[in-house]
């Protein structure tokens, strides 16, 4: 069975984004998708760092001397009521920096006998993988620049992985592998400014963007939420959710074969309906001579399309037809001159419908 391979370097934030893909996939997804954890370890280790982040905490990383693996078998669970389907293996063997160092020739000579075998075991397991998910932590390579020495090994360990990975095999195929930017929702502007998580990659890690740009990059975030501690520090919210790690989830599954997505029907009548009742909410109020009102519902109409996209359209019915009744009732109100009441009600619709 196909079998994908999560690594990174010590500080990579392997501990965090590990917690939050076990939290999210905890439960089928709308897909039927979820991960089911192979022993004890897994299963304790996801409940304990969950635990402490809905208390303000951030996890402990693993020490640097334990070698942990922690595995899943990736399932979808069907609507007829049969055994779930075992999609794929996901794990991740958590190994101490030295050993990346001493594997990837930031150590030269021969590894002592203490971690020749963990040596040979993380080689092992980037040979044996389907698929592979390198993870890079952005915070370090934007906060402390290229001239910084733990960049410098992290860029180096990132070329050398995927070297050695794409390495002439003799009985297996070259994996799927992608790298995968951790903390993004930190950086935005950032990504933004550099056109992407691909344009991140060859503004701050060039030696590795110059030989894998054809790979995926993707941007992900372990943590939606989160709020200032009584020291000032930022800590998770105790309501966050792991939702922005669903690229990784999405990047696995669209390199199986045979598996079944259930796809949300998108409700483009109830929307394209709702786009006309905003447009006569807009031309009520400009018609009245109350421009001003139509600005606020425009600016909103333009938030939904461009920052939530075709997820908005997946609404049902209802809620788009329910959305519509607030703009109409918006544009009504702002056509009679009564504009603080016209943008509460337009800003309460939208409210709803981005919830």
């Amino acid at each position: 069975m196909k079998k994908v391979a999560i690594v990174g370097v010590e500080g990579s934030g392997k501990t965090v984004m590990l917690a939050g893909l076990g939290e999210l996939y905890m439960h089928p997804d709308e897909s039927g998708c979820f991960l089911a954890p192979k022993n004890f370890t897994t299963a304790k280790y996801v409940s304990e760092k969950i635990a402490r982040m809905r208390r303000g905490e951030w996890p402990i990383a693993t020490a640097s001397d334990v070698l942990q693996g922690l595995d899943w078998t990736l399932r979808q669970r069907n609507d007829d009521g049969q055994r779930p389907q075992d999609v794929c293996e996901v794990s991740c063997l958590d190994f101490a920096g030295e050993v990346y160092r001493l594997a990837f020739g930031i150590r030269q000579g021969n590894p002592p006998p203490d971690l020749s075998d963990e040596v040979t075991s993380l080689k092992n397991y980037i040979r044996e993988a389907s698929d592979l998910i390198i993870l890079i932590n952005l915070r370090d390579i934007i906060v402390n620049g290229q001239d910084d020495p733990h960049v410098q090994e992290s860029m180096w360990i990132t070329n050398e992985i995927l070297s050695y990975a794409f390495s002439d095999r003799a009985e297996n195929a070259a994996p799927r592998a992608t790298i995968v930017l951790s903390q993004a929702d930190s950086y935005a502007g950032t990504i933004n400014a550099c056109g992407g998580p691909k344009g991140v990659l060859r503004k701050y890690l060039p030696h590795v963007a110059n030989n894998y740009d054809w790979l995926d990059v993707l941007e992900v975030s372990a943590v939606d939420k989160t709020r200032l501690d009584d020291d000032g520090n930022v800590v998770p919210a105790p309501d966050f959710r792991p939702v922005k790690l669903r690229p990784i989830m999405d990047w696995i599954l669209s390199g199986i074969e045979n598996i079944s997505v259930k796809v949300t029907p998108v409700n483009f009548i109830a929307f394209c309906a709702t786009l006309l009742a905003v447009a006569v909410a807009m031309l009520m109020c400009l018609l009245t001579g109350h421009w001003g009102v139509s600005i606020p519902i425009g600016l909103f109409s333009l938030l939904v399309l461009f920052n939530r996209g075709e997820r908005d359209a997946k609404q049902t019915t209802g809620a788009w037809l329910l959305f519509a009744a607030f703009v109409l009732a918006a544009g009504g109100l702002g056509g009679s001159g009564h504009w603080v009441f016209a943008s509460g009600t337009a800003f309460a619709g939208y409210c709803m419908i981005l919830k």
